[in-house]
């Protein structure tokens, strides 16, 4: 039965407002990708017809049970009503808010604990073991798990997607391998069946290279048990970074689940086994699409080897047998249309599955202009960067744009108040692009490049960035209206090391530095600390010798003294005083005015007061 409950009811544990009576109602649903309901419901006399309306929802069967569909779209004609309708859990889009949602080396399960928590209405199921952190500031719940950012669920935990009801599963992989098989290949196509077969990528003989280049013996290869089911031989080489001769190791290798090796035999035993691996996995096989409409094959007498395909579920494993290769290659159901009315799958794709993104979940509606100040900067973070050289480079492209335009061409706006007013220049040697003109009115000033080198501008506007090094002069963390700066040094573990904050620089449990040093202690862990003269000489050391008392040890030259200095005063403890070659059985005190004092004996300085208290 499906049935339909107003907006403003929830109750769908119970029968709902009406029930429908549609002349097609039907999901369609991509792997990892969107999902979608389509109902249709003639103008009939009872008029359950004027119950589908925007935002109400549709109970209906589907191919993973009974499933709610919110309506998101209603078009009405004289015959009747059509509606778009979305999952109940797209819903998440717009009351499951993350503010500031930190889930911090937790597994698949413990992730989605975390970041469904700000509306109970909503829960996830996860069998992924996979330990990672993910930071979900200001966006909601389905652009935490696949929206377009790196932070995303299934870009930090991988997984794959299945909506039930209110509550979301991601495991490592969905559906399963009913031992399904279909024949494919024998006879020409017909309607409602295409079958692809691509075997530019297929490889049946792997030239295997080690870390560092090595190869196995004699040049040697590894053939694909497949090798003669093709007419030529598909070589290629191929790079296996976790194989290491001993020589190249590192302490934890092994412990980190690298192959080391200590012999050229081992090596070959070692990269022929992890070519095996690459067979395993398919690498020797075509990719194959098959895409069935089960409606428009069931008059044909290759149906009854589709037939089967009615019962499978997305994600499910098919053993599809190419009969003129010879080869069965595993495909899966990567989407897949169900017939709500007749519970039955109408059309299936198999093939091979690639990760995708939710399509329109994004919560970035700002304009552009509201993230630039006016004077030009950038409220977020500010990468400054180096653009002479390069505008002095892109300066002979712009000049040329418009006489060769095989070369470059220009883009531009000449109307200051109009609002698409400034220019990008294209061409072979890259881009540059400028909102204003120079100053004499003759040029436009262009403030952002790209070329093969590099990418060079002002103000680089960012949200996360993965480099292997960065280079410049000033690097600025937070500041005025950006808040306060963070700069992390972790190991290979993720665990901090040092942190550079607005309290100064934390390492080892506690600060070593603090940036307003001279309000506030600063503590100097145990050891020996020397004064060292311009011309590299130790002139003094200082250590603790007890709990209160601090030694400070001159050096032993007729030169030697020491200088104390206060706010409006001076005092030497020099040679001419105590005697020389370190002070040898002299002994001196200076005292001061509020009582405390600083005595000299055997070259060792100690200090008091008056209340006999040693400093």
């Amino acid at each position: 039965m499906i049935q339909i409950y107003k907006a403003d009811n929830t109750a769908y544990d119970k029968n709902g407002d009406m029930s429908l009576t549609p002349s097609s109602a039907s999901v369609h649903v991509i792997l990892n990708g969107s999902w979608e309901a389509n109902i249709e419901h003639p103008a009939d006399e009872d008029g359950r017809w004027r119950y589908i309306v925007e935002g109400a929802v549709v109970k209906m069967p589907s191919f993973n049970g009974e499933q709610l569909f919110r309506i998101k779209k209603k078009e009405k004609s004289d015959s009747g009503v059509t509606a778009t309708m979305e999952p109940i859990f797209y819903d998440a889009k717009d009351d499951c808010w993350l503010t500031d949602i930190r889930p911090t080396e937790k597994d698949g399960q413990q992730a989605l604990d975390i970041i469904t928590a700000p509306n109970k209405k909503y829960t996830g199921r996860s069998n992924i073991t996979v330990i990672s952190t993910a930071y979900y500031e200001y966006m909601n719940l389905m652009e935490a798990i696949n929206g377009n950012n790196d932070n995303s669920f299934i870009n930090r935990w991988g997984g794959e997607i299945l909506f039930d009801n209110f509550t979301v599963v991601i495991d490592e992989q969905i559906g399963g391998d009913y031992g399904v098989d279909l024949r494919y290949g024998k006879n020409l196509p017909v309607d409602g069946l295409t079958d692809e077969v691509d075997i530019r990528d297929v490889v049946t003989r792997i030239y295997p290279k080690a870390y560092n280049g090595y190869t196995m013996s004699d040049d040697g290869y590894v053939d694909s048990p497949l090798i003669n089911h093709y007419p030529t031989v598909k070589c290629a080489t191929m790079t296996f970074e976790d194989v290491k001769m001993r020589a190249d190791a590192q302490e934890d290798d092994e412990e980190n689940g690298i192959v080391v090796c200590d012999t050229q035999e081992e090596l070959d035993v070692a990269l022929t086994e992890k070519c095996q691996d690459q067979y395993n996995a398919g690498v020797d096989k075509p990719k194959v699409t098959i895409s069935a409409d089960m409606v428009l094959l069931k008059d044909t007498e290759q149906y009854v080897e589709y037939q089967m395909l009615e019962d499978v579920s997305l994600g499910d494993t098919i053993h599809c047998h190419n009969q003129h290769l010879d080869i069965i290659t595993d495909a899966r159901v990567i989407e897949l249309e169900y017939n709500s009315i007749l519970k039955k799958v109408d059309s299936v794709v198999l093939g091979d599955f690639q990760y995708n993104f939710f399509d329109d979940v994004t919560s970035m509606v700002n304009r552009v202009e509201s993230a630039i100040r006016p004077d030009g900067s950038v409220i977020g973070q500010q990468v400054q960067g180096i653009i002479d050289g390069v505008r002095a480079q892109l300066k002979a492209q712009s000049s040329i744009a418009q006489k060769q335009k095989i070369r470059a061409t220009i883009f531009e706006d000449l109307d200051p108040e109009s609002p698409t007013y400034g220019a990008m220049c294209l061409g072979t040697m890259g881009f540059e692009i400028a909102s204003k003109r120079t100053a004499d009115g003759r040029d436009w000033d262009w403030r952002t490049f790209g070329t093969g080198a590099g990418f060079f501008a002002d103000f680089i506007v960012a949200g996360t960035m993965l480099a292997d090094r960065i280079k410049g002069g000033t690097l600025e963390l937070g500041g005025k209206n950006n808040g306060d700066g963070v700069a992390k040094v972790l190991d290979g573990d993720g665990n901090e090391i040092v942190r550079l904050d607005n309290e100064g620089v934390y390492a080892s449990g506690k600060y070593v530095c603090n940036s307003d040093a001279y309000g506030r202690s600063v503590e100097i862990s145990e050891g020996e600390y020397k004064i060292i003269s311009r011309s590299g000489k130790t002139v003094a050391k200082i250590f603790a010798v007890s709990d209160d008392i601090v030694r400070i040890e001159a050096g032993n030259n007729g030169d030697t003294f020491i200088r104390l200095m206060g706010n409006s005063k001076s005092i030497f403890i020099d040679a001419e005083t105590f005697g020389v070659n370190g002070f040898p059985g002299k002994t001196g005190k200076v005292e001061f005015s509020d009582g405390t004092y600083l005595t000299l004996n055997g070259g060792v300085i100690t200090g008091g007061n008056a209340q006999g208290g040693a400093f």
